[in-house]
């Protein structure tokens, strides 16, 4: 160790040490020459300069000749450099006792230790100079020295001073030897390290550093250890192992040791530069603050607090934690922070339940009152629980639960039970919830009316209720959406029929569930499934397919539905197989081992039974307290059964909790057994439910192992056995591998978010770890995932090297968003366009891009692909520097022609412009309700001129256009704006008008504008094609009962054939259609025969169903009839020609008298829906006699019709139903009509 002089008020009596004069003279010339020496060696202590003669100035041998004691001067007596008088006064502080003395300020060349004894001297006022020399004392404990003679000891010393060209001199104490050397600094600390290194034994030392700063202690290859160990001739050895229970909270790592050899000053001179080494890789720290009260999680906003810029501070509220990385102390001064921050929020929280009826609970919007008020609002699972929670800050609570209140009285609600739907099919309506909930399949609605909400009921009220209620609500303002949404959602149930799901109730949840769920996942895209049991924890075996709705035009018939179902279901077979070669043992248990040892639905150790089985791919059943309390049911496969009943035994010969059993573990796998703080050590603990003693042992010796003792339950103990066995023959085959990857492409390695990184670490269940001052990656784990991860790694690096091409290119900073894109849209299409990457190195707001205005774009890729990006970016920025904005004011009574009918107008405009190819143009008209007149056009030059010219020739169109009035009826006015409004946009488009229709409960005419001749042939179109009243008569039918009236269009085609009476339905024309297309419901199973039916070549099968309706479907269908009679007399000429314009004379009275019998007909039939209640069902063998049953032009089924008053409908070829004849009608009517069938077709 280095010390310092300090000047003694008293003589010390010194031993000294006789040298031979050459060296006495020499140390003493030495000390002369370096009177005027300003000492410069800041490390230990300046040191005052020394004064000394021959005898003072001491040289070195052992203890055991030291001299006589002589009084040396005293310090008081040292003479100005002026007078040689003082020398008898002086004195030496040196010695074992000295003290460290601070070097006194002066301008003076030598410091003056006692100005008082010391009279004025010239060269007092002389300027200071500075010296290369210094002056350094150390002292060597007399036990860490080699025991050498005196003339090995002058040899020693001697060398050293002609070696390094410096004056040594030493003193000897009891215990310790001290030593000054002067001279140059560099050749005084060369001489201190050769002499401590020539006259002192080897040492051991050790010192700890984190586990992570292995990597650069070690350097690449090697390469750093080495430099120390050769710089300073010490052996380092650095443990490969981690120190167990070493972990640092603030460094998130444990530390291992460091092992030194070599004499100390060499020791400690590399034990420094090591620290050097672990500061710099210290110098960041990264430490997670946990949030531990949960309630306050959603509550913490670290916003508010100080923290330092180059310090980041992230809250997950996934994983409640606060991440905080940067420089070491700014990051712990931000720990406390958080943490005072945390444990202040905790404190000012409160927490208010308010009772509301669960069926309103939905009205209360937990995300608003989370934003506006900062309160966090908690539903309760359990629906007999009527409890809310508010928890926030005490003013805010009751301000937030104010507000709920009054906010719910603003809200309309409805409600829709669908389980009356599909003929009160209750089972379906709960598979039909759990499907909606299972895949969100009712979002598209959600979407199309976002004011509406739509709540599906909670899966704990569904097992036993009596209804399926689906609650919808909205604000008052919006009552109109609900009714919409609530018709979607209708049609929408209504279209998943019971006959589009298959149900499967063979397969046992208990034993399946898993494998059920891996076979049906595979074919989830194409046919959804939910398994009951999943939802109602009774072990519910029911699984139900459903048929996902197709993108196909026409959806496929109930027997195409169910063979892609029953596909599906021959999936599960091999399951099936293997339930029905399950057997069933019972096992002995006593009924209490059975409480103590297995009971309850946690218990760990018929969990490690399970895991067992499942290990082995078996499935298995246990049963407690069957048949009898002292007796276990076993159902299983065979390899299941046997694994579970070894177990029992065992459980039954060992039932003590206290055995115990032993492991041996490689010592080097131990600390990983026990895990950070413990923590996978607790883990293995409550998975066996054992305890698990670890014995203190050697961590350093990797050649021996460790017996772990464990203890518990026998059979506990087996598993935790096989299971720590395995792990810890993963972690002794624990190997580290290095790749040496330049760190610019470290990056492109990792890959974005690190996917890369960690696919490879997934994958091989490795860590990688790229270093951030070195180009030497590690990748640590199992040796065979190392190799593999290796090998991808560096076949990865070699793809980079070889499309790591780079280009810079300069972006015009005001061009740089139109590279990005609208949320990187552009620049992503270019970089999956040429395979390129592309990064801009700076930031609009950097002083360089200030300073020159452009940005540099990095294009990384192969040298073709670069090209071809560069020339892309090129372009985009020629375009945009084209680009122009420029501002036309229009008359705001013109805007809404110059956007047109659903935006048509302004897209012809834009095509026009050739808009199509170019982005971010943009035409941007004021809304509606807005004052501004100023249309902006945003694009290239050319684009933006061609626009301004269109909109002035609509503008001039404008000035000429005039306005007409029409007077239309008000109920006809509706077929000017068509569904959706679709005939009005078509005659804007087709006349380029702008045509106001009232609205529906408004009175008034119809307005058209534009220009005069457009206006004459709007006129003329509606006139004579939309609102004519062409047609004679007009009776509504109830939409629901359209396709029982039409007979599925049987009967109007009979009105056209037999009366000459058209019928049409005007705008509802396509509703109708779809209406008389209908899909019959067939019972398919129930009205085919059996096998020993089928002998008798017909079966019929009758059944109440109730009225013909359509269910969710509300209003009526228009049935506009028209007598249009044909007189075939007078269609050809007597030269067989037909007559072009030959108009047909109608008979008034028969015209009145044939549409009077019509519309009773239709009345009839709309009575007659009441009373037509049973469905008929006839199953022919031959499906070719139907041809027979039909007749020449359908004389013979329409002769049964009319005698038996029924609906009559015969499979057609492309039916998928083509053996069953379908009847509707009156009990008696169906019977009568079944009997003529089967008698027409057996004559």
């Amino acid at each position: 160790m280095s010390t310092t002089f300090e000047e003694q008020n008293e003589q010390i009596p010194v031993p000294v040490e006789t040298v031979p004069a050459s060296a006495s003279e020499e140390i003493n010339q030495s000390a002369a020459d370096d009177v005027n020496v300003t000492i410069e060696n800041s490390e230990d202590a300046s040191v005052a300069t020394q004064g000394t003669d021959a005898t003072a100035a001491t040289s070195t041998t052992e203890p055991a000749i030291v001299q006589p004691k002589v009084v040396l001067p005293s310090l008081k007596d040292l003479p100005s450099l002026s007078s040689n008088s003082a020398f008898a006064n002086s004195k030496v502080s040196w010695g074992p006792n000295m003290k460290p003395q601070p070097v006194p300020v002066s301008n003076f060349s030598t410091p003056s230790l006692s100005s008082s004894s010391l009279s004025p001297s010239p060269v007092s006022a002389a300027k200071r100079m500075r010296s290369r020399n210094i002056q350094e004392t150390f002292t060597l404990d007399l036990r860490s020295q080699l025991s050498i003679t005196k003339p090995e000891l002058s040899r020693i010393v001697q060398n050293v001073k002609q070696t390094y060209n410096v004056s040594v001199e030493s003193t000897l104490s009891k215990n310790s030897r001290t030593f000054l050397i002067s001279g140059i600094a560099e050749n005084v600390q060369s001489a201190k390290r050769d002499l401590v290194k020539k006259l002192t034994r080897p040492i051991d030392d050790s010192m700890t550093v984190p586990a992570r700063c292995r990597a650069a202690i070690i350097g690449a290859g090697g390469k750093t250890i080495r430099e120390i160990s050769d710089q300073f001739e010490v052996r380092i050895n650095l443990a490969r192992e981690n120190n167990p229970d070493s972990y640092d909270e603030d460094l998130n790592d444990f530390t291992v040791d460091v092992h030194l050899h070599g004499d100390f000053e060499s020791v400690n001179l590399a034990k420094r530069k090591i620290e050097e080494i672990v500061k710099e890789e210290t110098k960041t720290l990264n430490i997670r603050v946990p949030v531990e009260d949960a309630k306050i999680a959603q509550f913490v906003n670290l916003s508010s607090l100080s923290i330092p810029d180059d310090v980041k501070c992230v809250f997950y509220q996934d994983s409640a934690e606060v991440a905080i990385s940067g420089p070491r102390e700014d990051v712990k001064s931000t720990k406390v922070q958080v943490q005072d921050f945390l444990n202040q929020l905790s404190s000012t929280l409160t927490e208010e339940k308010v009772k509301i009826p669960t069926k309103f609970q939905f009205l209360i919007d937990a995300k608003q009152l989370k934003e506006e008020f900062n309160v966090i609002v908690t539903f309760p699972t359990d629906p007999t629980d009527e409890l809310v929670s508010f928890v926030g800050q005490a003013d805010k609570v009751k301000e937030a639960i104010e507000f709920a209140r009054s906010n719910s009285k603003k809200f309309v609600v409805d409600s829709l039970d669908i389980s009356k739907s599909h003929s009160k099919n209750l089972v379906h309506a709960k598979n039909l919830a759990l499907y909606f909930i299972k895949y969100n399949v009712l979002k598209p609605i959600e979407d199309a009316y976002p004011d509406v909400k739509i709540v599906l009921p909670a899966v704990s009220t569904l097992k036993d209720t009596p209804n399926v209620t689906i609650q919808l609500s909205s604000k008052s303002d919006s009552s109109n959406e609900i009714k919409s949404a609530r018709k979607e959602l209708i049609s929408f149930v209504n279209s998943i029929t019971p006959l589009e799901t298959l149900t499967i109730s063979d397969l046992d949840y208990e034993l399946f569930h898993k494998s059920i769920h891996h076979i049906l996942l595979a074919t989830e895209d194409e046919v959804p499934y939910v398994q009951v049991g999943d939802y109602f924890h009774n072990n519910d075996d029911s699984i139900v397919l459903f048929s996902k709705a197709s993108d196909e035009d026409f959806k496929p018939s109930a027997e195409e539905t169910m063979e892609r179902l029953e596909k599906i279901n021959l999936n599960l077979d091999p399951l099936r197989t293997k339930q029905k070669n399950m057997s069933t043992k019972t096992f002995e248990l006593p009924a209490e081992i059975q409480d103590d040892l297995l009971a309850g639905q946690d218990n760990v150790t018929l969990k490690l039974i399970l895991d067992e089985v499942s290990h082995e791919e078996g499935n298995i059943q246990i049963r407690l307290h069957t048949p009898d309390a002292n007796h276990i049911s076993i159902r299983g496969d065979e390899k299941a059964v046997k694994i579970v009943h070894k177990a029992l035994n065992s459980i039954v010969e060992n039932p003590s909790k206290k055995s115990k059993l032993t492991v041996e573990i490689p010592n080097n796998t131990v600390a990983r057994l026990v895990g950070t703080k413990g923590a996978n050590l607790n883990q293995i603990r409550e998975k066996f439910n054992c305890q698990i003693d670890v014995p203190n042992h050697d961590a350093k010796d990797n050649d021996k192992t460790v017996e772990v003792t464990l203890t518990g339950l026998e059979y506990n103990l087996t598993q935790a056995k096989k299971y720590i066995v395995a792990e810890s023959k993963k972690w002794a085959d624990i190997i580290t591998k290095e790749l040496i990857v330049p760190q610019k492409l470290h990056r492109n390695l990792i890959g974005a978010n690190g996917v890369y990184r960690n696919r490879l670490q997934d994958k091989y269940n490795v860590f990688i770890n790229f270093p951030r001052t070195s180009d030497i990656v590690t990748i640590r784990g199992p040796s065979r995932g190392v190799k593999q991860a290796y090998e991808e790694l560096s076949a990865l690096l070699e793809f980079e090297r070889e499309n790591g091409y780079k280009m810079v290119i300069n972006v015009p900073a005001e061009h740089v968003p139109r590279v990005i894109g609208k949320n990187g849209s552009t620049i992503n299409d270019i970089r999956a366009d040429f395979g390129v990457e592309m990064d801009f190195l700076q930031k609009n707001t950097d002083l360089k891009v200030k300073e020159t205005g452009e940005v540099e774009l990095e294009i990384t890729g192969t040298r073709s692909a670069i090209k071809e990006a560069a020339k892309k970016v090129e372009s985009i920025v020629s375009e945009a520097s084209d680009f122009i904005t420029e501002s036309l004011e229009v008359d705001r009574k013109y805007h809404r022609t110059i956007v047109g009918a659903g935006g048509n107008t302004l897209r012809t405009i834009i095509n026009k412009a050739g808009g199509e190819d170019i982005r971010n143009k943009s035409i941007d008209i004021p809304n509606a309700n807005a004052e501004s007149n100023v249309i902006t056009i945003q694009g290239p030059k050319s684009f933006v001129e061609s626009v301004k010219r269109q909109i002035n020739k609509i503008v001039e169109d404008g000035e000429n256009s005039i306005t007409k009035e029409l007077e239309i009826p008000n109920e006809r006015q509706g077929a000017l704006v068509g569904p959706g409004g679709m005939v009005r946009r078509q005659l804007e488009t087709e006349f380029n008008i702008i045509m106001n229709v009232p609205n529906k409960n408004e009175t008034g005419p119809v307005t058209l504008t534009g220009l005069p001749d457009n206006i004459a042939k709007a006129e003329k179109k509606i006139m004579t094609e939309i609102i004519r009243d062409n047609f004679d008569r007009e009776i509504q039918v109830p939409a629901a009962l359209q396709e029982f009236v039409s007979e599925r269009g049987a009967f109007t085609q009979k009105l056209r054939l037999e009366e000459f009476v058209h019928v049409r339905h005007g705008n509802a024309t396509r509703r109708a259609n779809r209406l008389n297309r209908h899909n019959l419901v067939i019972p398919v199973e129930k009205v085919r025969p059996t096998e020993e039916e089928k002998k008798q070549q017909f079966k019929v099968t009758i059944e109440e169903v109730g009225e013909p309706r359509i269910d969710g479907e509300e209003g009526e269908i228009p049935w506009r009839l028209t007598y249009e009679p044909i007189d075939f007399s007078e269609i050809l000429t007597e030269d067989n020609e037909l007559k072009a314009d030959t108009p047909v004379k109608i008979d008034e009275a028969k015209k009145a008298e044939t549409l009077d019998r019509v519309v009773k007909q239709i009345e009839d039939r709309i009575a007659k829906a009441a009373t037509s209640t049973f469905v008929g069902y006839v199953w022919c063998a031959d499906p070719r006699k139907f041809n027979k049953l039909v007749g020449p032009g359908g004389s013979n089924i329409k002769k049964i019709r009319d005698e038996a008053d029924v609906v009559i409908d015969v499979p057609k070829r492309s039916d998928k139903v083509k053996d069953i004849v379908y009847v509707r009608g009156s009990k008696e009517g169906v019977e009568k009509a079944q009997e003529l069938i089967i008698e027409n077709m057996k004559n």
